[in-house]
């Protein structure tokens, strides 16, 4: 459902009070429900109107949607009405795929790594960092896993993803050359509209998330990248955890576990999310574990409760004192 302009700034109006259109229409500021200026008439939180990306110019606060605000401010008539405007029921949600997706190409020599020439010494290469990752021919068919000759890319095997239309959103390199370095490659483009390979995801189930492209090539198939170690309310993924409910399985590398995993857990309680952590610090990360033991993992993960980040807090407190 496309709403209007004048329908937009009503259903704005209803939640955060009286505002004014600014940017020759582009954005609509209101007052910031987070830091709540005494002074009403401080406008400070300004929303694009053709996507409702907001910000606050005073606070600091930045979502990709209004989803976030609405869930701690607004209604449950106004949360509801909002998901049906952004298309629950089966249409895109947000335009940031279709923005990104123009930014994109894959390097014009890319070949599928099925369809290359295996005579070639970097094919072969390529395929033999495969084997030692412990994939099969299947996975690498699946994973869409691919190679090029241009400079940048020669001797990295690319990893690329896909929007829920299937259209390519962004891609990922890895050297296979331990020497190699950056180690990761990818295109230079703003990730945080990207949910990486969203054609395979189905947000009505658990949702396993690990940090990068190669991780997830040891998880089962609802799953997902964070391309990073972040993970709020700026972030495609996070919005869309949200409108759709998605309970969520979060496996952040080993070395994550007292650093960014209790801030998301605790990001993605404050929504009512719910969340479970894989604990996957005996073998460092993901990508270093095999299938078998990623979902052995995956079904001992449990709840992140309090104590848990409270401890994570105290062994953060206790490495930084004994640094001095």
């Amino acid at each position: 459902m496309v709403l209007s302009l004048t329908d937009k700034v009503n259903f704005y109006e209803s939640i955060f009070g009286r505002g004014r259109l600014s940017g020759n229409g582009k954005n609509f500021d209101v007052r910031c429900p987070i830091c709540a200026p005494s002074d009403i008439s401080k406008k400070k939180l300004a929303i694009r109107t053709t996507d409702d990306a907001n910000h606050c110019w005073t606070c600091g606060w930045k979502a990709r949607t209004l989803l976030p605000l609405l869930r701690k401010y607004g209604t449950q008539d106004q949360l509801a009405s909002y998901k049906k405007s952004l298309g629950i029921n089966g249409s895109e949600v947000l335009t940031a795929e279709a923005e990104t997706q123009k930014k994109i190409e894959l390097p014009e020599d890319f070949c599928l790594m099925t369809l290359a020439d295996r005579s070639d010494p970097d094919v072969k290469a390529a395929w033999r960092y495969i084997e030692n990752r412990g994939l099969s021919e299947k996975d690498v068919w699946y994973c869409k896993f691919g190679v090029s000759d241009e400079r940048r890319w020669k001797r990295r095997v690319l990893m690329p993803s896909f929007d829920s239309k299937g259209n390519l959103n962004y891609y990922a390199a890895r050297a296979i050359d331990a020497s190699r370095r950056p180690k990761y490659d990818n295109p230079d483009v703003d990730k945080n509209p990207i949910v990486f390979n969203e054609i395979n995801v189905d947000w009505s189930k658990r949702l396993t998330l690990v940090e990068g492209p190669f991780d997830l090539v040891k998880c089962p198939e609802n799953s997902t990248a964070l391309l990073g170690s972040d993970l709020d309310e700026r972030h495609e993924i996070f919005n869309k955890i949200l409108l759709h409910n998605t309970p969520v399985a979060l496996a952040l590398d080993g070395d994550m576990w007292n650093k960014k995993t209790p801030k998301i857990v605790k990001k993605l309680q404050e929504y009512d999310v719910d969340v479970l952590v894989v604990d996957v610090r005996q073998w460092g990360d993901p990508g270093s574990m095999s299938k078998d033991e990623f979902l052995q993992a995956l079904d001992k993960a449990r709840s992140f409760e309090w104590f848990d980040i409270f401890s994570s807090k105290l062994d953060k407190a206790t490495s930084a004192s004994l640094r001095f």
